[in-house]
């Protein structure tokens, strides 16, 4: 059984919902597939979710009423990493393995845990694609702003693009926080519109990124490139914003157009484990479909969760036994591929060294990946079009 505090309502609640439809996802592939093998015998997974409502205190609660009276053998992860954090000391309390999913605050693997395990890159790496994209492409470009929701996660996505930035040689000319659920971001986006930076970035999560770019538009705030994290990754961004969405550019940890298959992995001589691409895809939208009544197409949160509970399984498939300290040092020993791409893991901190993000941009009216070339759809419309262009319905189209 695997449990987590699922963060279905609250201020995550977009994320959250796809996290949850990620997770059972997956469980359904294992479970219509004849379940996992545990030691010869075939067996059965259950995903136990309760709604934490994106409250940490209540997450690490119903954590622990996970472990103690449900009697689960591993931990999900809720999204966010103040939740994560919170979650943490509860699986490390109880030894019970917890893959970590939509969460990714470093500090959540600077703790020392044992039993707590990152599946995809750390937050202080995600715009370190974009900001080398831009290098690689543009090497006239000089500066950078910085906006960030001043929360755990964000926190780190600003320190590490700002690091990262300043070892590309761009100049930061801008590095503003604002409060995680103000209504108002006007001061800090005419911070910017003063600096005139080549390149803006943005660590927000899905309310508060939509915030940003709507008052980017209000203000008449250009450059020549506008990313952000997590918000363009929810397909409701697009539908919300129209063609103001449009060239908006977002890292993101998989993308339903980034083929990592059966074949690749037997190329690297790897294994492969769970469902392909498109399987996943299709399991996914019957799962939200099921659960919400809309049609909609998997994110990032949701092959990242499915992510967590395929790393689970390989593990005790691969240990043969449900042992959290069997499972993990079989993870530690292992190198395999899913569709949400290659798992390796540092035995120290428990992160997956093997994974690495890819740059998404909204190109008419799709989300596209567009670096690194290797795994590209498209190449990048730079410089982006003005706000008036959009707003008159013209596209980023290359």
């Amino acid at each position: 059984m695997i449990g987590t505090p699922a963060a279905i309502s609250g201020r995550y609640s977009t994320e959250g919902q796809y996290i949850l439809w990620g997770a059972m996802a997956a469980v359904n592939w294992i479970n219509d597939h004849g379940g996992i093998n545990c030691g010869g015998k075939m067996v059965k997974v259950r995903l136990i979710y309760r709604d934490s409502q994106s409250n940490a205190q209540l997450a690490a609660s119903i954590a622990e009423s996970l472990i103690t009276q449900d009697h689960v053998n591993f931990l999900l992860s809720p999204y966010g990493s103040d939740l994560a954090i919170a979650v943490s000391p509860v699986a490390e309390k109880y030894g019970v393995l917890m893959a970590v999913v939509g969460a990714s605050s470093d500090r959540i693997f600077q703790q020392g845990f044992k039993y707590v395990i990152g599946v995809a890159s750390p937050a202080s790496h995600y715009f370190w694609s974009v900001l080398d994209m831009v290098r690689s492409i543009d090497p006239s470009a000089k500066t950078v702003a910085i906006l960030y929701s001043d929360d755990e996660f964000d926190r780190y996505v600003a320190s590490g693009a700002k690091t990262h930035a300043q070892q590309l040689g761009f100049q930061v000319v801008v590095y503003d926080p604002y409060p995680p659920t103000t209504q108002d971001v006007t001061s800090q986006v005419l911070d910017v519109k003063n600096a005139h930076p080549d390149i803006i970035l943005v660590a927000a999560h899905y309310a508060d990124g939509q915030l940003v770019t709507q008052t980017l538009y209000q203000q008449n705030v250009t450059a020549k490139l506008i990313a952000l994290t997590v918000a363009p990754l929810v397909p409701d961004y697009y539908k919300a914003l129209g063609t103001l969405a449009e060239c908006i550019v977002g890292p993101s940890h998989w993308e339903p157009g980034v083929n990592y298959s059966p074949e690749l992995a037997k190329q690297k001589g790897i294994d492969w484990f769970g469902p392909t691409r498109d399987e996943f895809i299709n399991y996914f939208e019957q799962v939200a479909k099921q659960m919400s009544g809309k049609t909609v197409e998997p994110g990032y949160e949701a092959g990242w969760a499915a992510e967590g509970v395929l790393v689970l399984l390989y593990g005790v498939q691969k240990a043969g036994s449900v042992d959290p300290n069997l499972v993990r040092q079989a993870l530690a020993n292992s190198d395999f591929m899913t569709f949400f791409g290659e798992f390796k893991m540092n035995a120290t901190n428990g992160l997956n060294v093997a994974h690495s993000m890819v740059v998404t941009q909204w190109q008419g009216g799709q989300r596209v990946v567009i670096w690194p070339s290797s795994a590209a759809q498209s190449k990048p419309f730079y410089p982006s079009l003005t706000w008036s262009q959009k707003a008159a319905g013209q596209l980023c189209k290359p």
